[in-house]
């Protein structure tokens, strides 16, 4: 799955949103992109609506890009 995260800017801002999610699924792959503000997860565990609530919670605004 993958987001747009507009609001990322940075590499703490990279690894807040990393944590939350491993937080939620220690097993899910995570792999962002600051420059281009995705966030593209494999997670065995969590559907997408959980993907976008464990970034929310890391305070930032995560938008679907649809496959």
């Amino acid at each position: 799955m993958e987001f747009k995260v507009a609001d990322m800017s940075c590499g703490g801002c990279a690894s807040a949103i990393s944590k939350a999610i491993a937080s939620l699924d220690p097993a899910a792959k995570v792999k962002i992109d600051v420059a281009a503000k995705t966030v593209t997860v494999e997670s065995p565990s969590l559907n997408q609506v959980q993907l976008a609530y464990a970034i929310e919670q890391a305070n930032f605004h995560p938008v679907v890009i649809a496959p």
